[in-house]
């Protein structure tokens, strides 16, 4: 057996929790594309109510139309950086340093996407999977560049010069 037989767990902790973060990208997406109006319109009914309802004059239908573009880009936004991250992480679990790389690069676009939609006014279910996809990305961020899991990077190129 290799010495890159003996694979970090770091490193297979940081693709596990950059395939968690891709998934929670990835569900963010599909649920704004498949039920997008309802969740918008039940976040929108909550923002006019904790307002005061703006004395009647708007009301939850006025604001779904005006809000619907907006998250309909992010979804899409979130479907490319939930499949890029899907992919990278995977490939981080087998000890590709470009996948590392290229994880690092969606992770802090997703966290940073993530943070932003948490102090959005976002639908509370919306803001689990933010929550979700930027811690788990950012932890897979940290945990994959530490010294455990750079050594189970040098190992696995060692074994393939060596074949």
């Amino acid at each position: 057996m290799s010495s890159y037989g003996s694979r970090s767990r770091l490193l297979t902790v940081a693709g596990a929790l950059g395939l968690v973060g891709a998934l929670s990208a990835l569900v963010w997406g599909v649920l704004v594309l498949v039920n997008g109006q309802d969740l918008i319109r039940s976040a929108a009914q909550d923002y006019l109510q904790s307002t005061g309802d703006a004395g009647g004059l708007v009301t939850a239908d006025d604001l779904v139309p005006l809000a619907v573009d907006s998250f309909t880009s992010r979804a899409y936004l979130w479907l490319g950086i939930g499949v890029i991250a899907l992919v990278s992480a995977a490939l981080v679990l087998a000890a590709h340093n470009w996948a590392r790389v290229l994880l690092t690069v969606f992770a802090v676009i997703g966290a940073l996407l993530a943070v932003r939609d948490l102090v959005d006014l976002d639908p509370a279910l919306l803001k689990v999977f933010d929550a979700a996809t930027a811690v788990c990305l950012l932890a897979a961020l940290v945990l994959q560049w530490l010294p455990g899991s750079n050594a189970t990077i040098r190992a696995r190129k060692a074994a393939a010069v060596a074949a």
